[in-house]
C-alpha cells in the first residue's frame, strides 16, 4: 500500500510552467543565455525556483511539465532533478506560448487539470493563489478554460485586462481588452469588474486540445507531429525540429482566448507582479525609508526612489532620484524609472554592438 494521504491523480492539478521567454526588458541582467526566470530578482532564489515552490504540496499538485528553450536545458534539468515525475520539454525553436501549451496538453492525460503558468512572475500571497485555483476547479472540470484576473490597484497600462460578466466570484469572461492607454485604464478601474490578465489558465488537457483543434489546428498538428518525432532521454523530451518549426508562432491570448467563449475568470488579489520591467521590480521589492531598493554591496547616499543591482562592480549613487542603475560585468544601464520600458532599445543596441 502506498501513501493513502495522497489524493488520486485526477484530483491533483498539474502545473505546466512556461519558461521560454528571454526577458529583454530586464537587460542587462536578463540575457538569452541567462533569462529572467533563472535570476534571483526578489529574495534569495530564482523566479523559476519560486514558481516550483508554489506547487510543492504533492497532495494538491502533480509533478510539473516545464516547457522551455533548449538553451536552458542543462540548468533546468538540474533544478528539476529532485522532483519525481517532472517532465522537461525543450523547444527546438521559439514559438510563443500557444504552441508550448499545445505540447503540454498532448503530453498529459486527457482528464488531467493543467495549470498553465509563466515561470517568471512574483506572487506574494501564495495561499490566496491556491484558494483561487480551488475556486476555479469546478468550472475547469466542467470544460471551461479558467483564467485568473488580478484585482487592479492602479490604472496599469502594461497589462491586458479581462472584462468579467455580471455577478460575484467565478464568472464568465465577456471579453479581453488589449493594453489600454492611461485614460482608458482609469475608466476600466472606475467601471469595476475589470481585472489584469496574469496569463495563468486552468483547464483539462482535453479542453486545451479541443480548443486548439478548433481555433489553431495547424498549431496542434505541428505539436503532435513534433512529439511523435521527439527524442526522449529520461524525463527530457526534445520535440522534432522540422515539425515544430512549421507551427504558427502565437500567444495563447491570440490563438485561443480572444476566439473562445467558454472562459471563466477567478478574481484574485495575491500580490502578483509579472516583473515585466525594472519599474515593476522596484514596485515589488522591499524598499528602505528613502524608497530605495539597493542590492548587496551597493550604496545610495542622499538619494531617493532608486533601484540598484549589480552582478559586477560595486555601485555608489549620490544625490540622485528615481533612477534604475543595473551593472553586470558586460554592461551598465542607467535610466529614469519612468522610462524603464525603453530598456529593449538598449538591449537591441547591445546585441548589435556585440555582433560587430
Amino acid at each position: 500500500m502506498g501513501d493513502m494521504t495522497q489524493q488520486p491523480d485526477q484530483a491533483r492539478v498539474r502545473p505546466v510552467i512556461l519558461a521560454g521567454g528571454a526577458g529583454t526588458r530586464l537587460w542587462p541582467m536578463s540575457t538569452a543565455a541567462r533569462p529572467k526566470h533563472l535570476l534571483a530578482l526578489i529574495g534569495e532564489t530564482s523566479l523559476f525556483d519560486q514558481t516550483l515552490a508554489r506547487f510543492g504540496d504533492q497532495a494538491r499538485f502533480g509533478p510539473p511539465i516545464v516547457v522551455a528553450n533548449r538553451a536552458q536545458g542543462e540548468e533546468l534539468q538540474a533544478l528539476l532533478a529532485g522532483i519525481a515525475g517532472a517532465q522537461l520539454v525543450l523547444e527546438p525553436v521559439k514559438r510563443d506560448s500557444a504552441p508550448a501549451i499545445a505540447l503540454a496538453a498532448l503530453l498529459a492525460a486527457p482528464d488531467e487539470l493543467l495549470l498553465m503558468t509563466p515561470s517568471d512572475h512574483h506572487i506574494a500571497d501564495v495561499a490566496a493563489f491556491h484558494s483561487a485555483i480551488e475556486a476555479g476547479r469546478a468550472a475547469a472540470e466542467a470544460g471551461d478554460i479558467v483564467t485568473f484576473g488580478i484585482e487592479p490597484d492602479h490604472p496599469a497600462t502594461g497589462f491586458g485586462y479581462i472584462a468579467a460578466g455580471p455577478g460575484e466570484g467565478v464568472r464568465r469572461v465577456e471579453r479581453f481588452i488589449e493594453k489600454p492607454d492611461a485614460v482608458r485604464a482609469q475608466a476600466l478601474l472606475d467601471a469595476g469588474g475589470h481585472y489584469w490578465n496574469a496569463g495563468i489558465f486552468l483547464a483539462r488537457a482535453a479542453t486545451w486540445r479541443a480548443t486548439l483543434e478548433r481555433h489553431a489546428p495547424a498549431m496542434i498538428e505541428a505539436a503532435r507531429t513534433a512529439l511523435e518525432t521527439a527524442s526522449r532521454d529520461g524525463s527530457v523530451i526534445r520535440p522534432g525540429r522540422d515539425s515544430f518549426e512549421r507551427s504558427p508562432a502565437q500567444s495563447i491570448d491570440y490563438a485561443v482566448m480572444e476566439k473562445e467563449s467558454a472562459i471563466s475568470v477567478v478574481p484574485v488579489a495575491m500580490g502578483w507582479s509579472d516583473i515585466g520591467s525594472w519599474q515593476s521590480l522596484f514596485e515589488a521589492a522591499t524598499r528602505d525609508g528613502d524608497d530605495n531598493s539597493v542590492g548587496e554591496g551597493q550604496v545610495a547616499l542622499g538619494s531617493k526612489g532608486m533601484l540598484i543591482r549589480s552582478s559586477g562592480p560595486r555601485v555608489a549613487a549620490i544625490g540622485v532620484e528615481g533612477l534604475v542603475i543595473i551593472a553586470t560585468p558586460e554592461a551598465v544601464l542607467v535610466v529614469p524609472r519612468d522610462q524603464a520600458q525603453r530598456v529593449r532599445e538598449a538591449a537591441a543596441w547591445f546585441d548589435e554592438e556585440s555582433s560587430k
